[in-house]
């Protein structure tokens, strides 16, 4: 019980923190556009939007059945769950009109594989050099307690 209760609160602030900065980007573009309205069918698809985009979150990176394939697997599946459900709610907001241009396709891609491309980067670059710092200090501070028991 204690996990689902983990896993709603996960989402709960995945869902805040997300669904807040889209609504303060969109009020943004919406008065540097000169539009300066935004309606609230728009914002209950953006809310429905944050959280599909949530749950694909929780899922890939805080559930017992991903835990132990790896960042990369985690990120592919939130992608893979994420990007259709992204791509359906453009065309229901109007970002995406008709078939939509390919520019606007162009951008899409692009700036999906550029955020796949960072945190895959993040992760080897970053991350897995961190994790064998820590890996070696756990390694030492268990081998100095040892030394202590004997």
């Amino acid at each position: 019980m204690e996990d689902i209760k983990k896993l709603l609160v996960y989402f709960r602030n995945a869902l805040a923190f997300s669904y807040s900065w889209l609504v303060l980007c969109t009020v943004a573009v919406s008065l540097i556009g000169g539009n300066g309205e935004v309606t609230v069918l728009f914002l209950l698809k953006l809310l429905a939007l944050c959280a599909w985009g949530s749950l694909s979150f929780v899922f890939a990176f805080f559930t017992r059945f991903m835990s132990r394939k790896g960042f990369v697997a985690d990120l592919t599946v939130f992608f893979i769950l994420f990007i259709p459900a992204e791509v359906l709610m453009f065309y229901l907001m109007g970002i995406f009109e008709g078939v939509g241009t390919p520019a606007m396709w162009i951008m899409l891609a692009v700036i999906v594989v550029v955020f796949y491309a960072a945190s895959i980067l993040i992760d080897v670059l970053v991350m897995r050099k961190c994790s064998r710092k820590y890996t070696e200090k756990l390694m030492e501070y268990n081998a100095k307690k040892n030394v202590e028991r004997k």
